[in-house]
């Protein structure tokens, strides 16, 4: 990704990401009074996920499994298609690394630098733009690959215009389609 971007982005209290090459470092902190690490559960089409905790430790879920993560457990192999999602345990600093097969997916970079430039802001529209881009499916409480593929649909004639979205056009969209731009607040 370009050197624009910062190396290191922060994405809650006492959380932060840091981009090397195609692997994300997440260092948790686990202080009191620090937001807990979580990620609702999604799934991915086009790529596979491998975790690895370098300190610490970091809940699983991988279908209806739940494995607790630490060093010694070693990588923990996410396949595509496969209901995911991440949990850090409260007051237990943690560090894992998380990278994609194929290795050279940089969409991924670009799904949790948008995800973190949104702040809780713009609801629905960017949020499903962002998971369009990065091939995040969300998952329904009655898990259902074609419901849920059906919910991105009407993303996919934006395709040329998200594939190339990063955090600057995506804080410009949704600068342009706040209520106040339009002129509805």
């Amino acid at each position: 990704m370009s050197s624009d971007f910062p190396e290191t982005m922060n994405f809650g209290k006492g959380m932060r990401m840091t981009f090397e090459n195609n692997i994300r470092r997440v260092e948790v902190g686990g202080q009191e009074g620090d937001d807990i690490f979580y990620v609702p559960t999604h799934w991915h089409e086009n790529h596979d996920e491998m975790i690895c905790v370098l300190e610490g430790q970091l809940e699983v879920t991988l279908g209806k499994g739940v494995i607790i993560c630490t060093p010694a457990k070693g990588d923990v192999v996410v396949p595509r298609g496969v209901p995911h999602s991440l949990k850090g345990i409260k007051g237990v600093a943690c560090v894992f690394t998380e990278r994609t097969n194929p290795g050279e997916f940089p969409a991924k970079e670009l799904f949790f630098r948008n995800m973190f430039s949104l702040q809780g802001q713009g609801g629905l529209l960017p949020v499903m733009l962002v998971f369009y881009a990065g091939d995040i499916f969300p998952v329904f409480p009655v898990h259902s690959v074609w419901l849920e593929k059906a919910v991105k649909m009407p993303f996919n004639p934006l395709e040329d215009i998200l594939t190339p979205l990063s955090p600057r056009s995506l804080s410009q969209f949704l600068e342009a389609t706040s209520p106040h731009a339009l002129g509805i607040d």
